[in-house]
Formats: C-alpha cells, sequence, structure tokens
C-alpha cells in the first residue's frame, strides 16, 4: 500500500512556530511506524507538493528546520523520505472530493487507489482514522458519501491494525516490479485478456510505483468478470466509483486512438478504470460479451477525450 499525503492537513494558520516541529516530527513518526513490519506500507509516498519546500507555520518552512534540528535520525528519516516522494497527479476532470476541510487531492488520490492517505496532526479534525467526504462524479453529476482511511499518529497503527491488514490483503502478495506482474498474467487473471499494447506498456512503460494500483484494479476486474454471465455489464458494481465509460462524442472523434484489434475481435473500447500517481492512470477495457470475459486494451496515461466542461460538487 502507497499512503498519499493529505495537503490540507497543512493549516498554517493555525499552528504557531512553536507547535510546528513537533507536528513534523509525529509525522516523521508516523510515516517510519508504517513503512517498518508488517504494516503493508510501501516506503515511497505520493504528495502534490515538494516535501522539501512545505510551509509548517506561517513564515516557518521545512528548509529552517532541516537547518536548525539537532536530532540528526529524525533529519535523517526526513530526508530518505523526501528521496522517496512521487509527485502527485491528479486528474480532477471526471471525479472530486471533499470533506470539512475543503477539495483534497491527496483525498480523491487515496480514496480511487483504495489507499490511505496521512496526515499532519495540526488540528483535532485529523485524528479520525476514517475521514467523511463528498465524492462528486462528473458521469453520474451526483454525489456521494465516501469515507477515506487517515494516518496521523503512531497510535493509530496499533489501534486499527485489524483493519490496516484487510487492506493490505487486497493487494496482490509478492508482486512488486512490471515484469513479477507480467508473469504471472494468465495466472492471476484468466478471465482478462490482455492486447499487445498493454503488454509492452508492462515490459517497457509501466512504473514500479503504481504496480500496486494496478494489481487491485485488475484483481476487482478478474473477479467481476469470472462471475459475469455474458450480459449487461454493470460498473456500478466496482468500488469507489473508479469504472467511467466513454463518452460517444470522444469515440466518434478519436476512433482510431481508441480502436484495438485482437486476434478474434476488433475492439472500440468503451470502459477506464482510474488509479491515480505520479501520472493520472487509466486501465482501458472492453466487455468481450460471447468469450464472458474481459479485453484490456492499455494499463497506462489517457487515450485522447473531448473536453467536457468541469463541475463541483
Amino acid at each position: 500500500m502507497r499512503m498519499v499525503l493529505n495537503e490540507l492537513s497543512l493549516c498554517t494558520e493555525k499552528v504557531h512556530q512553536s507547535e510546528a516541529v513537533r507536528v513534523l516530527e509525529q509525522f516523521i513518526n508516523t510515516y517510519s511506524k508504517a513503512v517498518k513490519g508488517t504494516n503493508g506500507f510501501e516506503r515511497s509516498i505520493l504528495t502534490s507538493v515538494d516535501l522539501n519546500s512545505l510551509e509548517l507555520a506561517k513564515g516557518y518552512y521545512v528548509s529552517k528546520w532541516r537547518n536548525n534540528t539537532q536530532d540528526k535520525d529524525m533529519l535523517r528519516r526526513f530526508v530518505n523520505m523526501c528521496d522517496r516522494q512521487g509527485i502527485l497527479e491528479v486528474d480532477q476532470g471526471e471525479a472530486e472530493l471533499r470533506c470539512e476541510k475543503g477539495y483534497g487531492k491527496g483525498l480523491l488520490a487515496a480514496y480511487e487507489n483504495e489507499s490511505f492517505c496521512i496526515s499532519f496532526n495540526t488540528e483535532p479534525y485529523w485524528n479520525m482514522f476514517e475521514i467523511p467526504c463528498q465524492y462528486y462524479s462528473l458521469k453520474e453529476d451526483q454525489t456521494f458519501h465516501v469515507r477515506v482511511y487517515n494516518l496521523s499518529s503512531e497510535a493509530q497503527l496499533e489501534k486499527y491494525s485489524g483493519q490496516i491488514s484487510e487492506m493490505k490483503e487486497k493487494e496482490i502478495s509478492g508482486i512488486r516490479t512490471p515484469q513479477q506482474l507480467l508473469e504471472c498474467l494468465d495466472e492471476l487473471f484468466p478471465s482478462l485478456i490482455f492486447h499487445q499494447v498493454a503488454l509492452n506498456q508492462l515490459e517497457g512503460q509501466v512504473q514500479a510505483c503504481h504496480v500496486g494500483a494496478l494489481c487491485n484494479k485488475l484483481m476487482s476486474l478478474e473477479r467481476y468478470f469470472s462471475k459475469w454471465d455474458g450480459e449487461r455489464f454493470e460498473e456500478e458494481a466496482f468500488p469507489s466509483r473508479s469504472v467511467s465509460p466513454q463518452s460517444k462524442s470522444t469515440l466518434e472523434r478519436f476512433k482510431k486512438e481508441h480502436t484495438f484489434e485482437f486476434t478474434d475481435a476488433q475492439v472500440l473500447v468503451s470502459y477506464h478504470m482510474r488509479y491515480t500517481g505520479n501520472i493520472p492512470g487509466r486501465i482501458y477495457f472492453h466487455p468481450a460479451y460471447k468469450l464472458r470475459k474481459a479485453y484490456i486494451c492499455s494499463l497506462t496515461t489517457k487515450l485522447p477525450t473531448v473536453s467536457e466542461p468541469k463541475k463541483h460538487i
């Protein structure tokens, strides 16, 4: 599981400089404990803001703390965290997510990846293990009440170890690289038929940091299509509302880009499933009605689309 920084928790106006060091050190300790032992969290962290340039309190930046701290172990752990950060790219053209404190890129990414956000404990609100949020779907023009898992203290890792273990078990154990995933596609996903484009992407384009999210999403597709009767495809059956159809106007304007040749069929790919990382990730797939399986056409970034006006919650 990969943690995503909840940038909304950087409430500089509510944190005095005297508290900033405590808040930062608690954040570092929470991250350090999460990535140790059997918790199942990756060391890489996704963030929409550079950890090296954080403003911890009004006018007090992390660079000042780095230059003045006497705790060399704390500094070393923070530097290691910065070295493993990945800049988050969130496409908010299809969905938005907000909590009581505002719209959150990190919260949206954690929700769509079925993962955790990690927060600075700047106020009691961020002590919650599950943050109530509103998820707006542009496709359905509807708002849904959802919850996002959140870490802000070491104590949470012990108190909620059961829920964390359940989340960990959702990931495919032992698969950490694109090559490992490529080698076991047939065994793990017998109900999915992969196009050569998707296979080439696994060989040379998919980054290791996205393998966990890809495994989760592909397994979600496998579970559905392994029991599918070949009749109506139910996009609403998938968690996190992550499946969206391609619009008619997009398929008409970009028909060539959305067409994929398989051995037994020519597919105008009809659906995509979102995942989030340092790319706006997309799995493009098409129900194979006669075979009662799914064609997997592409695994990385977005295919061209007709822009649609953005709406808000």
